[in-house]
């Protein structure tokens, strides 16, 4: 019977085989040229027939768990039988570049290496970038995406010295109960598997590694587990011809290189009853003589339960290459394999050509991928995870998500939908619900950069709670945003969503408006009840990549672009809402503005190290380009006793940084209406305190000017320390009380409250002030205090509002900065602020939400020069309109010329480098300035008492912010970061990270 078998398979190869191309449309197999043919033969022509049958096997190099008698096994099978190549799974980079090397020198012609890399080498490895799966990649609608992920695919197996890819998965999605497939499909459309399917193989073959196609003629429309037993499949010939083998068609078409032949019965289809891997009828009759494929055949993994029923050693490997198979892959039988195979051939000698052809096409790949090529270029180092490599993950996912619905554009979200917020006890507005059973922690934090969300974490588990209690707590909100998360542990993992959940999130949306967004398995949507909810999100995946970019999206800062991939209840295919970016404010990767990741990495280094050596307890620091955060990273703990760590929405004292965030605002906007001008001076001006005029010009400050005072050339002292004299037993019964009252509203810390008439006394004190001999650049707050009443005075008139709440509604609201404010425990939870100082000398307590600054104290927390409260994110968002001139995307909020002449230094040529209010570049050589000496003298900023420090370069357009307690923290005796020039050496890192 065997015989018969053998002869009948023999005449369909001969009358079938060719490496000829009638269609002349028809793009030629890359590695079938001439030149690569015809050294092909003359190698064949030396090779006996054992050794063209060890060029049939592809064996399984490693695996979980092995020892290394299994490695010595695999040396003794490519010693005595000479076999063709070995195919890797779990691995690290490293240990599999080790093993290749050891194989190739027990082998006596160049292996072929293959891996499952469908999604790149990440599916084996670690150590590698991983990159979505096939079926986020199929929400992409460019699909030269897809294109540079097969490239990338490519470079990394060349790194690695891999030459073959089983991908792309060609199957087509189709029914929902594969345990197998699923995920690891494109989609339900044909064409969609096509088309994304030749960009995938071109990416790979266009940099010389060959692309198998698999699982022909089609897995996806199975509901079994090849793995585990053999699948039947009951479609006719016109059902495949129409669907399954329409993409392996059109990629054959194009130069496919090879096909994989999957493991299951059609019935159907051939008569014989045997798995699809060892049937003529497929693999001759379909797939090469109606298909015209005349590339490499590859079978599937011949250890599966698939094939169990045949039992007799070496008969699988057998069946297989007289099926048509060119590469036996994972054979378990290899020596009683190789025994039956060469007494087929040599009973036969019409199967010898069978055999020729075969071995033909293998070696023509070896040739093809370079394996014989003397200056093949050996890879020492392994970057299977660089810049490019992250850039494009990020691009791939970002393209991928998907808006399904979006009710009255509630996406993007904008200032409309969150009204006054600032902060999480006052005007709820917006919250967070993460649901599943997974975590969506880099999702919340996200949302949480754009303004304060808190967080509720609604457990199935204790459902009864979640009913009366989070739903009862989110009732006051506006608009909820539920992040559904599921694990992304592998792409056959099935995700289920709990009746408990369903009916949580039918109340929730019953209540309220809500924005799902489903990191999970896009069928889990037909199970949704989505009539209640405003706006659905489909990110496919629980990456930290697609968390952080979906709130992105959620914002406004990237656009929604993706298209659903397969057909859900309530969706087709192909269905997908587009956003557009709506905010210049976004996160992303250091490459995306030419900044190097790797350099930057030394920023973490200086700064754990610092932490260490307690320098400083912990801090805050963030880097953007063009408007696009790079770098934002919190460090350490708020005090030494890591306690509480650091995080990006705490907030810092901002100490002087408080004079170009409140200050300069206010002045720029009072000049830019005429209100004040810089040159006039303060003799012309009077102002008010508690219903007492006073004018300038009855004190020595009469003749000063504005820009004087706000370039620190004024002639006055540094700082008066006001807070001493009312430190006296006398003056403390009769300023301070415990307690609040109409007479003692001016909170200076915890439990402590100044008289109200104290503020008169130090504005006096100002004005009465002597002033220094010399007109010279001087740094000084004084200028500051006496201006302040003034000011107060102006947008009072204009506004009936005080200057904290004026800078809010003028500037931190306009440009969603809702974290930086004066006094913030008024909004913001305790702990979420740093303390600033352990206070024995004044207010004798620690000092946590209550401006450190003394005199600033005393004014009840609002001052000119101190008394800002921020996180370094919002504060990038302040120093981003300082860089655009004045501009919050279409809303000027003062004029570019004013912009302009504050951030210049009017001075500069009688020593004084200052601008207006803010701080500029050193010009003196032997000074310790401010910045690294890499900064443009264009730039500006300003640092503060406390450790922090920010700055803006329009040159390269970099802002940058370093927030610490460090300098204040447990005392003002620490001096080590000014010492260390922690802040500047940041900053010099910064630049050198710049590529162009």
């Amino acid at each position: 019977m065997l015989k018969t078998t053998i002869y009948f398979f023999l005449l369909l190869f001969c009358s079938q085989i060719s490496f000829g191309n009638s269609d002349s449309e028809k793009k030629s197999i890359p590695y079938h040229t001439l030149e690569i043919s015809l050294w092909a033969d003359s190698v064949l022509n030396t090779l006996s027939v054992e050794q063209k049958i060890g060029q049939l096997f592809m064996i399984a190099g490693n695996g979980k768990g092995l020892t290394e008698s299994y490695y010595k096994e695999i040396d003794n099978l490519l010693l005595n039988y000479q076999l063709g190549g070995v195919i890797f799974f779990q691995s690290g980079p490293h240990n599999l570049k080790k093993l290749a090397h050891r194989y190739n020198t027990m082998s006596s012609m160049p292996l072929l290496v293959g891996m499952d890399a469908e999604w790149g080498v990440s599916m084996r490895l670690d150590s590698a970038q991983a990159f979505p799966w096939m079926m986020t990649l199929g929400a992409i609608q460019d699909n030269a995406l897809i294109y540079q992920f097969g490239s990338q695919v490519a470079r990394e197996c060349k790194e690695l010295g891999v030459h073959m890819n089983f991908a792309p998965v060609v199957d087509i999605n189709n029914n929902p109960s594969n345990p197998i497939i699923d995920r690891r499909s494109f989609g339900s459309v044909r064409e969609l598997v096509s088309d994304k399917g030749l960009a995938y193989m071109q990416g790979m073959q266009d940099y010389n590694i060959l692309a198998c196609a698999k699982h022909f003629p089609g897995h996806g429309d199975t509901d079994t587990d090849s793995h585990k037993s053999l699948p039947v499949l009951l479609h006719s010939r016109d059902r495949l011809d129409s669907l399954e083998l329409f993409p392996f068609s059109q990629l054959i078409h194009e130069g496919l290189g090879a096909i994989m032949i999957a493991h299951m019965n059609l019935p159907n289809i051939d008569t014989l009853d045997i798995p699809s891997s060892f049937s003529n009828e497929l693999i001759f009759q379909i797939l090469k003589k109606d298909m015209g494929f005349n590339g490499l055949v590859i079978s599937d993994a011949l250890n599966m339960r698939a094939l169990s029923n045949y039992t007799r050693p070496g008969e699988v490997e057998l069946n297989a290459f007289l099926a048509g198979n060119d590469i036996l892959l994972y054979p378990q039988n290899v020596p009683e394999g190789v025994d039956l195979i060469k007494s087929a051939v040599l009973e036969n000698k019409i199967l010898e050509e069978r055999l020729n052809h075969s071995c033909k096409q293998i070696l023509m790949i070896k040739k093809w991928v370079g394996l014989f090529n003397s200056n093949q270029k050996v890879v020492s180092e392994f970057k299977l995870t660089s810049d490019s490599s992250r850039l494009l993950n990020r691009t791939l996912s970002s393209k991928a998500i998907t808006l399904l619905k979006n009710q009255n554009n509630i996406i993007p979200i904008s200032l409309a939908n969150i009204g006054t917020h600032r902060g999480q006890l006052l005007d709820k507005k917006v919250a967070t619900v993460l649901i599943g059973p997974d975590v969506g922690n880099v999702f919340h934090e996200r949302l949480n950069h754009y303004l304060p969300i808190p967080k509720y974490q609604y457990s199935h588990g204790d459902f009864a709670f979640a009913k009366d209690s989070i739903l009862q707590e989110l009732s006051l909100y506006d608009v909820v945003i539920v992040g559904m998360h599921y694990p992304n542990n592998n792409f056959w993992e099935k995700h289920q969503i709990l009746e408990q959940d369903l009916i949580f999130l039918k109340k929730l949306s019953e209540q309220n408006q809500v924005i799902v967004n489903l990191f999970g398995h896009p069928r889990l949507i037909n199970e949704m009840p989505i009539e209640n909810i405003e706006s659905l999100i489909l990110s496919y995946q629980n990456t930290h990549t697609l968390q952080d970019l979906t709130a992105q999206l959620i914002f406004g800062s990237i656009s929604a672009e993706g298209i659903l991939p397969l057909s859900l209840d309530s969706f087709p295919s192909g269905h997908g809402l587009r956003t557009d970016i709506v905010r210049e404010f976004s996160f992303v990767l250091p490459i995306e503005v030419a900044m190097d990741s790797e350099t930057l990495q030394k920023i973490d280094t200086l700064v754990l190290n610092a932490i260490q050596n307690r320098v400083l307890p912990g801090c805050q620091i963030v880097a953007s380009r063009n408007g696009k955060i790079f770098y934002n990273k919190s460090f350490g703990y708020q005090t030494y006793d890591s306690l509480i760590a650091v995080q990006d929405h705490h907030l810092y004292d901002l100490a002087s940084i408080t004079k170009i965030a409140a200050a300069a605002p206010i002045i720029m906007k009072l000049v830019d209406s005429r209100s004040i001008s810089l040159k006039r001076k303060l003799k012309r001006y009077t102002h008010s305190l508690n219903g007492n005029v006073l004018e300038y010009r009855n004190t020595n400050k009469s003749n000063m000017k504005m820009i004087d005072v706000f370039t620190h050339q004024a002639q006055l002292f540094p700082w008066i320390p006001f807070y001493k004299e009312t430190l006296d037993s006398i003056s403390v019964e009769r300023l301070y009380s415990t307690s609040y009252s109409l007479d003692y509203k001016w909170k200076v810390a915890s439990n402590l409250y100044l008289k109200n008439d104290y503020r008169n006394n130090i504005f006096n004190q100002v004005f009465s002030s002597e002033l220094l001999s010399q007109k010279e650049y001087r740094y000084s707050d004084l200028g500051f205090y006496l201006i302040q009443p003034l000011i107060e005075k102006k947008i009072f008139k204009s506004t009936s509002l005080s200057i904290d709440q004026y800078v809010y509604s003028q500037f931190y609201h306009p440009i969603e900065a809702f974290r930086i404010t004066y006094n913030p425990l008024d909004y913001f939870e305790h702990l979420d602020i740093v303390p600033t100082e352990k206070d024995i000398y004044f207010r004798n307590q620690l000092i946590r939400g209550y401006v450190h600054d003394q005199g600033a104290a005393l004014l009840g927390g609002v001052a000119l020069h101190a008394g800002l409260f921020s996180n370094a994110v919002d504060l990038t968002k302040l120093m981003q309109l300082y860089l655009n001139e004045g501009r919050y995307l279409n809303n000027r909020l003062f004029s570019k010329k004013t912009m302009s002449k504050f951030t210049s230094a009017p001075f500069l040529l009688s020593g004084n480098r200052r601008g207006i209010i803010f701080d500029k570049p050193s010009i003196d050589p032997n000074e310790n300035g401010p910045t690294c000496d890499s900064i443009s003298f264009s730039s500006f900023g300003h640092s503060g008492f406390t450790g922090t420090f920010s700055w803006v370069d329009p040159y390269e357009k970099i802002t940058y912010v370093f927030l610490s307690n460090a300098r204040s923290y447990p005392d003002g005796n620490n001096i080590k970061l000014l010492e260390q020039n922690i802040r500047t050496d940041v900053q010099k890192i910064i630049y050198q990270s710049i590529i162009y």
